[in-house]
């Protein structure tokens, strides 16, 4: 049986002895604990154990009666004072520094803002005899006013002026010369056109900034509280504008048909399907055509929210008959379209093609 443990903690605890040093009124008393540990006794096949005997310091009112010098530890600065955080702050010279704050001046609607543009600029429903009104009032001339859907309840309305007329006289610019104006009662909203944003997308190259903002301005003045859609895109986009990659963009145009102008205006005529025509100065002239009943029906699943799409528009320009591609301009006029929805209509663009090419025939 291994007693020793037990006979060196007694021997630890007789052999204790407290000595008093000083008495100096000035100074707190020092006591020092004087322990004594005997050598225990060797024993064979007995590990010895080494016993460590810690310091002890009596504490006296918050003090220890031996004074314990503290060094304060110093880190050397650094010359680069990109390195000054190494003395104890947690971030580099200047990273609270505000930034100074460039308040933008407030953009009228249907303005570049942020980059973006909105494609229609709208407000709450008015009447068609308001509508027409406030058209005229602005110095516009309404050219059709289109029933799109079967019950009356959204209206496309086209219209335009000399001078947009005279913007648009340009070759391969004719489908600038109009703008449209949608009454929703679907939506309970008038959604128009914004002139910037079709210019911009139309006129490519020949794009007049001041022109459009002019037209849009007659448009604030004598609609009110207009708001943006939420139909945006980056305005730099615009003149390249495509619904995806490998897709068409404005310039790629469907020929439809070739001949001499007049023979072609007259064979649209005949088909029964102009809803509207407007000559340009050069010598072009646009069309808006009706597209067939079953055609007509995408808008559905599209949205009557951007309808005023239709009628759809036809130039008949330096002896060939031309539309916008149908993947372009359904992807212009609904820049939120999503992949899922174009997929739902992935046959009208070839339907609309067709429904073009009937009206010559």
């Amino acid at each position: 049986m291994q007693i020793y443990p037990t006979i060196l903690a007694i021997t630890l605890i007789s052999s204790l002895s407290i000595a008093t040093l000083s008495a100096d009124t000035n100074k707190p008393k020092e006591n020092i604990l004087n322990i004594t540990v005997p050598k225990a006794p060797e024993v064979p096949n007995v590990p010895k154990v080494q016993a460590v005997v810690p310091k002890v310091n009596l504490i006296y009112e918050g003090k220890t009666a031996t004074p314990v010098k503290l060094e304060k530890t110093v880190v050397q600065e650094q010359n680069n004072s990109h390195f000054s955080f190494l003395k104890g702050d947690r971030f580099p010279p200047d990273y609270y520094k505000k930034k100074e704050v460039v308040v933008e001046e407030k953009v009228a609607v249907g303005e570049v803002q942020n980059a973006r543009i909105a494609a229609y600029v709208q407000t709450g429903l008015l009447s068609q005899e308001e509508v027409l009104a406030k058209l005229e009032a602005a110095g516009f001339q309404v050219l059709t006013q289109y029933k799109v859907d079967k019950k009356g309840k959204v209206t496309s309305i086209v219209f335009s002026d000399a001078k947009m007329i005279a913007n648009a006289s340009k070759k391969g610019r004719g489908f600038a010369a109009s703008l449209r104006l949608l009454i929703d009662e679907k939506n309970a909203q008038i959604s128009i056109s914004n002139p910037i944003y079709v210019f911009k997308a139309y006129m490519q190259d020949d794009y007049d900034d001041a022109y459009a903002k002019a037209t849009l301005k007659r448009l604030r003045d004598n609609f009110e509280g207009l708001r943006n859609s939420k139909d945006v895109v980056k305005f730099i986009r615009l003149p390249r504008y495509k619904f995806m990659n490998s897709m068409p963009v404005y310039e790629d145009m469907v020929v439809v048909t070739e001949g001499k102008n007049e023979q072609l205006l007259a064979k649209a005529h005949a088909s029964k399907k102009v809803v509207f025509e407007q000559k340009l100065d050069n010598g072009a002239t646009l069309l808006g055509i009706k597209l067939s009943k079953r055609t007509s029906k995408f808008v559905k699943k599209t949205g009557y929210q951007n309808a005023e799409l239709l009628p759809y528009p036809l130039l008949i320009e330096d002896g060939k008959a031309k539309i916008l591609d149908p993947k372009y301009y359904i992807a212009v006029m609904y820049p939120l379209l999503s992949m899922s929805e174009f997929m739902t209509i992935a046959t009208v663009p070839g339907a609309i093609s067709k429904d073009a090419d009937r009206i010559f025939r």
